[in-house]
């Protein structure tokens, strides 16, 4: 009877993954304060078929006020982060308040649905379900932010293409999930992402119930976080267009950087 009913249960859990991309795309595509839209600029006078710089105003490193940005850049030649700087990268996306959302909002999705149903129902099931959510989002952050981009020397930061035609940044923003900068410059295969993200699956053996384990299961879910990482990477890359297209005006340019663009760089961690 496990096996039985292990394949439905799995196919739910990857349709809660999906919804959970979903949710992040959502808000990257609807506004949520006036704040976030107020910030960052377009600069005047931009070249035809090149994204109009994106900023962040200080302290404001957020989309419409509301998905954190810390690892999107438009600078093109911005130092490498030392070791140090990539666990902050860490610690800060993981002590955001929007995780935290969608990790809760994940859970309730997940019981009403009767997922992960080893975990029961009720207030016990429901915390059981949000602390796997919380173990599977902090993990692979864990990994693909701090640990392996550390010990291979990989930036874990979005480089923004910004310019060419829109086809060859829909491929640009494709390949970030597989494809990334050395912390000499290089391009290199995105190691830190692909084996962070296959670790944290793995790990999620160790607390999902007995049912929704196993090899299978965890590729898929490596796959699915892959796919909706994807979808993000599109969003991210377009950003700028989009806010200027659906909500209008011009952004505030940041000075604290060239070209109006905004990063966390070596050493800002421990100036704020």
């Amino acid at each position: 009877m496990r096996q039985e009913t292990s394949a439905p249960r799995g196919r739910g859990r990857l349709w809660i993954r999906w919804g959970r991309g979903a949710l992040l795309l959502a808000a990257l595509a609807h506004p949520v304060s006036r704040a976030g839209q107020q910030q960052g600029s377009a600069a005047g006078g931009s070249e035809p078929g090149k994204a109009p710089p994106e900023s962040r105003a200080q302290g404001e490193e957020r989309i419409f006020g509301i998905v954190p940005a810390h690892s999107i850049t438009d600078a093109k030649n911005l130092p490498p982060l030392k070791s140090r700087d990539k666990f902050q990268l860490f610690v800060k996306g993981t002590l955001d308040p929007f995780p935290i959302f969608v990790y809760a909002a994940q859970a309730g999705i997940e019981q009403a649905n009767g997922s992960h149903s080893g975990y029961g129902q009720g207030a016990a099931g429901y915390a059981r379900r949000f602390g796997a959510a919380v173990g599977d989002g902090t993990s692979a952050r864990f990994f693909s932010t701090y640990l392996f981009p550390s010990i291979l020397h990989q930036d874990p930061r979005y480089f923004r293409k910004g310019e060419g035609s829109g086809r060859s940044r829909v491929a640009y923003a494709i390949s970030r999930g597989f494809l990334t900068r050395s912390d000499s410059g290089a391009s290199q295969p995105n190691w830190s992402n692909v084996l962070g993200k296959s670790v944290a699956a793995s790990l999620s053996n160790l607390y999902y119930p007995p049912q929704d384990r196993g090899a299978s299961l965890t590729l898929s879910r490596v796959a699915i976080s892959l796919s909706y990482q994807t979808l993000g990477n599109v969003a991210i890359e377009f950003w700028p267009e989009i806010h200027r297209k659906f909500f209008g005006g011009k952004k505030k340019q940041d000075r604290e950087t060239p070209g109006g663009s905004r990063s966390l760089t070596p050493g800002e961690f421990s100036d704020r």
